[in-house]
């Protein structure tokens, strides 16, 4: 992880603890627990990243999304992120060579800002966790090899409560992504994915 994205992790929890600190009720909420299930678009934000080999970029891909929220406070929330495999394509001076799978994994701790009401804003920092899968390119005896990365994250959006135990939820999240790319074993150069999430999704709480 960017020693400065760290710095910015740990700047923005710190913000959010005295939030925590004076919310009511911490550890004791009735139904702490929700399940989202939803859909994000990924929409990598870094462009054509400068590699050896050329200009490499990914393009974007929208697939299912699963969450487990746990309610820890009235106005906190940890957020944890998990999907299917997203399949992107790659592709080297504006022609697709290959493609990719990644599984973005990410932790958020999250503030509520209006806890109380049918529209509940929040935001969020956190973490994030990206491993690659199934890298392919379309070259006979060239292999690639992305290596997982650790990152930073943010998230803003929007509980909407549909009846008691329901919620229906959109929201945006940043996410670092910027994997080390290998061919045939040698670095190539980073390929900053840093995508953009936009998603919504729907909530039971229990």
């Amino acid at each position: 992880m960017n020693s400065k994205l760290f710095i910015v992790l740990l700047l923005g929890i710190g913000a959010l603890a005295p939030m925590a600190a004076s919310a009511e009720g911490c550890f004791q909420q009735a139904q702490p627990w929700m399940v989202r299930v939803g859909g994000h678009n990924i929409d990598p934000t870094g462009g054509t990243s400068n590699t050896s080999a050329g200009g490499v970029a990914v393009d974007s891909k929208f697939g299912l999304t699963l969450n487990l929220d746990y309610r820890l406070c009235k106005n906190l929330s940890v957020d944890v992120l998990g999907s299917q495999l997203f399949t992107h394509d790659l592709k080297l001076n504006g022609t697709k060579v290959g493609t990719t799978q990644l599984l973005p994994p990410t932790l958020t701790l999250q503030y509520h800002i209006l806890p109380d009401t049918r529209f509940d804003p929040f935001v969020g920092v956190g973490v994030n966790y990206t491993h690659f899968w199934h890298e392919r390119i379309n070259v006979p005896g060239v292999s690639l090899h992305l290596s997982p990365t650790f990152g930073f994250a943010a998230q803003a959006g929007v509980d909407i409560a549909l009846a008691p135990r329901w919620v229906m939820g959109v929201d945006v999240r940043y996410m670092q992504i910027e994997p080390d790319a290998y061919v045939n074993g040698t670095k190539i150069g980073t390929v900053n994915v840093d995508p953009v999430a936009y998603g919504v999704n729907f909530g039971y709480r229990f």
